[in-house]
């Protein structure tokens, strides 16, 4: 029973010595520094244009922060992705950049078997500041074969293309105001196609074509069918004749002598 007691005796106090050792290590451990960081909260593909709810405010500690870290909400939403940003991942100032801004790192963001194209950035959805980049678009263009605008045909020349990047012609990127006209703010619109349609996109500017872009839902991928649109077809579809179609056929009799 002696002995027992002893032992109980010793027991209690090692345990007591560990625990005051434990917090003795405890009141001296330096105290961690912390500071904000953006993280991912969700995977972002390459491409992406980066929305509030994609990322969050996590504090880190300093040690761990990487040099280039976002550590402001503004300095990543509206910025488009350079590669792709894993969930829980610091988001680094040198993976995004401002989709109106890319010039060298755009060739990153190419589709693999696809060339960019520029395109002017005159047509009223454009100048109005409707297109941006992420955007789906049809590209309609009118081109006038022959004389008169009688011979004009407007086709849908490609459909569902991504907008790579609108990008501000340097010249006049210095001293714009936000918001300003899209005619003052964007020299291109930059899109990223088979090269083959490039070839169809730049025979038509170089012919004169009047552009358009037609705005789709973000998330339609369909391709249907659309007919090409000239004077014969709005006479058949609206049931009217021009002048022309009613003036009277020339006489093939021979003149009197």
């Amino acid at each position: 029973m002696l002995a027992g007691v002893i032992l109980a005796i010793l027991a209690a106090l090692l345990v007591y010595r560990l625990l005051s050792t434990a917090v003795e290590t405890s009141a001296e451990a330096p105290e961690v520094t912390t500071m904000p960081v953006i993280v991912a909260l969700q995977d972002i593909p390459l491409r992406t244009v980066i929305e509030e709810d994609m990322v969050a405010v996590r504090d880190m500690p300093v040690d761990f922060v990487p040099s280039d870290a976002a550590v402001d909400l503004n300095d990543v939403v509206g910025k488009m992705a350079l590669t792709d940003i894993k969930e829980g991942e610091v988001v680094l100032l040198s993976r995004v950049e401002t989709p109106t801004n890319i010039t060298r790192d755009i060739a990153l963001t190419i589709p693999e078997g696809q060339v960019v194209i520029a395109l002017p950035a005159q047509d009223l959805l454009s100048r109005v500041g409707m297109i941006k980049p992420g955007d789906r678009v049809d590209i309609m263009f009118s081109l006038l074969f022959g004389d008169g605008p009688d011979k004009t045909v407007t086709i849908n020349a490609l459909q569902n293309v991504t907008i790579q990047a609108v990008v501000v012609s340097p010249t006049l990127e210095a001293g714009i105001e936000e918001g300003a006209p899209m005619s003052t703010r964007e020299a291109a619109i930059l899109v990223a196609v088979d090269p083959q349609d490039a070839l169809v996109l730049k025979y038509l500017l170089d012919a004169g074509a009047v552009l358009d872009f037609a705005l789709r839902p973000p998330d339609d991928e369909s391709a249907p069918f659309v007919e090409p649109v000239d004077l014969i077809y709005m006479e058949d579809i609206y049931d009217f004749q021009t002048p022309e179609d009613n003036a009277p056929a020339p006489t093939t009799e021979p003149a009197v002598p």
